[in-house]
């Protein structure tokens, strides 16, 4: 599967950005690894020549029109050593308990995490010579340059296996946790989740800031379902508000495979998140609910593509933004049915709640389809609060400032409610009302 931008693909030239001589610098520092095995070198090298050639993406460039990425072109980042931990590791009033697996400042912490059961961690470079195709087989990044450049210079993440027939597990939590920075720096984690088959389970992908330094991650989770499998991914973005997040998931859903994705999104003031979803095999099924939560002068891009390619597949993407004072959102939501792809059911609806004047959507959901026996639908509405509803609320005794809370809680409890975990989902509905208390209704 390739992802295309229109009028960069076979640029044989190298393009010249800023920034681009720092990157550099930064990535001879990994490349140099002595414990590496040399063709994960060259896949390195591979990749960052590659991301030279493409270059840091421009608003010409049709996927990336209404999203800018000086934030991370024009600043100098580098990448994280183990001089950035505090000296006082992480102790967090966390209310979620269940089983984590911590990343502080992009490094593993091995004494603040724990691994139930049923499933088996290994390092990306262990990964790596136990099965090198695990890194490009059936993900191909295109021309997405951050997706090449976390290739280059992945330098945290972990592959997961978990076990077959583990309908009880329990959730499971990798927190990539970024605090007491005295400079900016970058981090590029990969996960990787492979889902054995007849199973269930749930991970959560946690990202949080704390502090008023700039920094930048750039993720990429790559997550295969197994067959007649069910997962429900879990991804909740809050960073800090000075810090850029670009990052992309990728899905393979083979034959009776479901994957169930909740994002969460309200931190960071650049968030971009790439979502290529494949439905190659009968019987996959597909959904991803989102909800976006953006004020101040923050900016959220969802790019969201549904790939059919086999009989009898379903996909379903719901996605719902707030946004306050001048912040911006994006939705691009793409849903492909593939000639021999026939009895396709897929829906997609952007629903967004503007809470000020000033607030600014970008809602583009996109149907292309080759087959004629299906049954695809997409729609978008974008608005502010009901004058109506509000002047219900206010007749039954509630303040404006109730009543506005009110409703915009039931927007947004439609994506939040449909968490399977009890505790994850009480959690997810924290971060809702603590975000709501600090934002200006309109």
């Amino acid at each position: 599967m390739n992802w295309k931008i229109r009028g960069i693909a076979g640029s044989k030239k190298p393009l010249q950005h800023n920034g681009m001589k720092f990157l550099e610098k930064q990535f001879s520092t990994i490349a140099s690894d002595k414990y590496e095995p040399q063709s994960l070198k060259d896949l390195r090298s591979s990749a960052f020549n590659r991301f030279k050639e493409i270059g840091f993406p421009k608003k010409s460039w049709e996927a990336w029109r209404f999203t800018a990425v000086e934030n991370v072109e024009k600043n100098s980042f580098r990448l994280s050593n183990e001089a950035d931990l505090p000296e006082d590791l992480f102790k967090s009033e966390d209310s979620l308990s269940i089983p984590t697996l911590l990343f502080l400042n992009g490094h593993y912490q091995p004494d603040e995490s724990n691994i139930p059961a049923g499933i088996k961690v290994n390092t990306l470079v262990d990964s790596y010579n136990e099965d090198a195709k695990l890194f490009n087989n059936g993900y191909d990044a295109g021309t997405n340059p951050f997706v090449i450049l976390n290739t280059a210079m992945m330098n945290s993440g972990f592959h997961i296996r978990i076990s077959e027939n583990t309908e009880s597990y329990p959730p499971i939590r990798f927190l990539y946790l970024t605090t007491k920075l005295s400079e900016p720096i970058m981090n590029h984690p990969r996960l990787v989740v492979d889902v054995a088959d007849n199973t269930q389970a749930t991970i959560v992908e946690e990202y949080r800031g704390i502090g008023p330094t700039s920094y930048w991650n750039n993720a990429l989770t790559m997550i295969r379902a197994g067959n007649n499998s069910y997962l429900h991914h879990v991804r909740i973005q809050n960073e800090a508000p000075a810090a850029s997040h670009l990052s992309a998931t990728f899905y393979q859903i083979p034959t009776d495979g479901s994957i169930h994705g909740s994002y969460i999104s309200l931190g960071s003031t650049l968030h971009r998140h790439d979502v290529n979803a494949i439905l190659s095999e009968e019987g996959a099924d597909v959904t991803i609910n989102g909800l976006c939560l953006s004020k101040d002068s923050q900016h959220v891009d969802h790019n969201i593509i549904m790939d059919h390619s086999s009989e009898h597949v379903t996909s379903r993407m719901l996605f719902k933004y707030i946004l306050a004072d001048k912040s911006t959102g994006v939705f691009n939501g793409r849903a492909i049915v593939r000639q021999d792809a026939q009895k396709i059911d897929s829906n997609q609806t952007n629903n967004n709640l503007l809470l000020g004047k000033n607030a600014l959507m970008n809602s583009n959901p996109q149907l292309e389809i080759y087959a004629d026996d299906v049954r695809c639908t997409h729609g978008s509405t974008t608005g502010q609060i009901s004058e109506d509803a509000l002047f219900y609320l206010r007749s039954r005794g509630l303040d404006a400032v109730s009543a506005k809370a009110l409703l915009v809680n039931g927007f947004a409890n439609e994506v939040v409610d449909d968490i399977n975990n009890e505790e994850v989902r009480d959690y997810a509905r924290q971060l809702l009302e603590s975000w709501l208390s600090g934002v200006n209704h309109g």
